[in-house]
Order: structure tokens, then sequence, then C-alpha cells
């Protein structure tokens, strides 16, 4: 069996990638936040076809994993040498200027709304799934938990700005990522099987503390973008064992775990075998024309539920059509993600060259 070789102009499908899950995710909460309780066909529709956000995040995890080996891996190949401090210097210049910029909007907005009374704050609107979801929270406790990525495990998300949930996971692969690219490097089969037992350990017996068991419970989706870009970069792999190590886990998922995480592991085996087709396919060389969605896609993902809130109390207050109030939410999003991106994002990225992934490695 042959690994079919990844066609380079195929890299720039991952900005588009990513752009578009971020469209898909603000469009699920759009419905959610502005859709009411229209009963159209059109919404119904629509609402069982963006039902799967979490999934979305899923497709991220492995994307972020994917773009990380790449760019590091790349960068060793080039300069011979792993540096933690430059990896750790470049995650910080490319996750904090959009957290900050949206824990400061998300304040501002939040607050604006709760002085107007928009009933949506003290969740208390007519909608009983945006009552559960709205729960805001002010105090320098949770800043400092939000700007420490420890939120939802420490404390709570700051404001409305639930999306930031997944970040606190991001942060820390980052970070995990470093002692195992050092291991990597020097034995691939060896490292994996490692990744697995310790999943496997945290799901049998749960690490201490608490912010340990939950980062590895969802490292292993992390890690299996780790090991399709080495697929992809690679020539001594052995396909045999790739298989293997994937069929382990996803028996594990839909067996012993499936009433747990398995089946969010399980979905992400799916989504790394649909990016390898995607990368490794000329059939899709077409969507590149869409990697400007990528250029903004983090700060999209990071203002667009506060926005969807406030407009939620004010449609509810002036009683705008739900169609209206959808389109409205959609455009102001993505609008205000594209302008503050040039503020939290473009002046952080990297130059672009042909060896690297994507201006957001």
């Amino acid at each position: 069996m042959r690994i079919r070789k990844i066609i380079p102009e195929n890299l720039a499908l991952l900005d588009s990638l990513r752009g578009l899950t971020a469209c898909y995710v603000l469009v699920t909460h759009a419905l959610l936040f502005l859709g009411g309780n229209e009963p159209s066909v059109y919404l119904q529709t629509l609402r069982v076809l963006f039902r799967f956000a979490h999934e979305a995040v899923l497709f991220f995890f492995v994307l972020s994993g994917f773009v990380i080996h790449w760019s590091t891996d790349t960068r060793f190949a080039r300069e011979g040498t792993f540096s933690a401090l430059a990896y750790i210097r470049r995650r910080v210049r490319r996750i904090y200027p959009p957290l900050v910029i949206a824990l400061g909007f998300t304040f501002l907005l939040d607050q604006w709304g709760m002085y107007l009374k928009f009933p949506i704050y003290t969740a208390q609107t007519p909608y009983p799934a945006l009552n559960e979801l709205t729960n805001p929270d002010y105090r320098l406790s949770t800043l400092a938990g939000n700007l420490l990525f420890v939120q939802n495990v420490y404390t709570p998300i700051w404001g409305t700005n639930g999306p930031l949930w997944s970040l606190m996971y991001e942060w820390w692969f980052y970070l995990l990522y470093i002692p195992v690219y050092g291991l990597f490097r020097k034995n691939k089969l060896l490292t994996s099987s490692f990744v697995l037992l310790l999943w496997v350990l945290n799901r049998e017996f749960p690490f201490k503390p608490a912010l340990l068991t939950i980062v590895l419970d969802y490292f292993i989706t992390w890690y299996l973008g780790v090991l399709l870009a080495d697929c992809l970069r690679s020539k001594d792999l052995n396909p045999a064992a790739g298989i293997l190590y994937l069929g382990m886990l996803l028996i594990l998922s839909l067996t012993r775990y499936i009433s747990s995480i398995g089946s969010d592991v399980a979905v992400a085996v799916g989504i790394t075998l649909m990016l390898y087709l995607l990368l490794t396919s000329r059939q899709w060389v077409g969507l590149v024309k869409l990697r400007k969605l990528g250029a903004f896609s983090y700060t999209l993902y990071l203002i667009h539920v506060p926005i969807l809130c406030f407009l939620s109390g004010l449609m509810l207050a002036q009683g705008v059509p739900v169609v209206i109030c959808l389109l409205l939410g959609l455009g102001i999003s993505l609008g205000l993600g594209w302008l503050f991106h040039f503020v939290t994002e473009k002046p952080f990225a990297p130059p672009k060259t042909r060896a690297s992934v994507s201006s957001k490695a």
C-alpha cells in the first residue's frame, strides 16, 4: 500500500478550510441566537444542516495539529534546530492579540447590552435554549483565568463569549507539543504509542490536576493532525502502522469510551481521513479561491458570539423579522471580523513562503 502524495498547491486549501469552518460555526450560532422559534421549513432545514458546531471545533483541532507540525518540521528541516522559546513566541504572537481584543470587545458590547436592559443578559428571553447559554461573568479572576487559558476548568468563560472554551485546549496543546515533538524526532512509533497510552490511562485513571485530565482527553484529536502532517511529509512512514494506529483508536473510541469522549475521537479520526483525501486530490483545488476567509477566521471565531448576543437583544426589543435578523447578524459579524483582523492578525502574521502551510503557523 502506498501513501498518496500531497498536492503542493493544496496547502493553500488549509486557509480556505479554516475560514469555511469559522463561517459554519458563525451560521450555527446565528441560527441559535437570532433564529427564534420560527417554524419555517427553510430555517428548520438550516438548523439540521448547521448543528455540528462542536464537530467543527474538532476539525479546528485536527487542522491545528497539522499546521503546527508541518510548519515546525519544515522549519527544523531548514534550520536544523528546534527552539522551544522561538516556538512559544510565535504561538503567543498568534493567539494573544486577537484574544485580548476579543475580551475587551466582549466586555464593552455586553455592558452596552446590559445598559439597554436586553433580557438575554439576564437569561430572561422567551427562549430557554438561549437562557441556558447566557450567564456572563466579569470578575477579575475570570479575566485572569481566560488570559491564562484555564477558563471552563477553574474559572468561568469571560462574558458572553462562549467559544473561548476551545482556546483553553488549543493553548495547552501547543505547550504539550514541545516535549512531544522532541520525542517524535527520535522515535515516531514509540512517541505515538506513548500518546495513545496516555490517553487510555487518563480515561481509566483520570490524572490530576483537572486541567491535565481535560486537556489529555482531547490532545489525541490534535495529535492526529500531527500524524497526518508527518504522513504527508515523510518518506519512511509505514502505512500499515498508521492504519493499525487509527484502527486501535477507532475501536477503543467506539466501544469502551463511546459513552464519554469516544464519539468525539471517532469523529476526529474521520476528519483526519477526510483531510488526507482533500490534500492528496486535485479535485478541490478550486476552493483555494476562498483562502482569504482564513485570514480573519480566528478573529471572527472570537468575536461573533458577543455580536450575535447583542443583536439578539436588539432584535427582540425591536421585533425585527427572523430573516432580517439572520442576514444582519451574519453580515455584521463577517464585516467586523474582517475589519478587526487588520489589528488582531495581519500585523502579527509572518511573511508567507512556499514552505509554509499558512501565515497563521
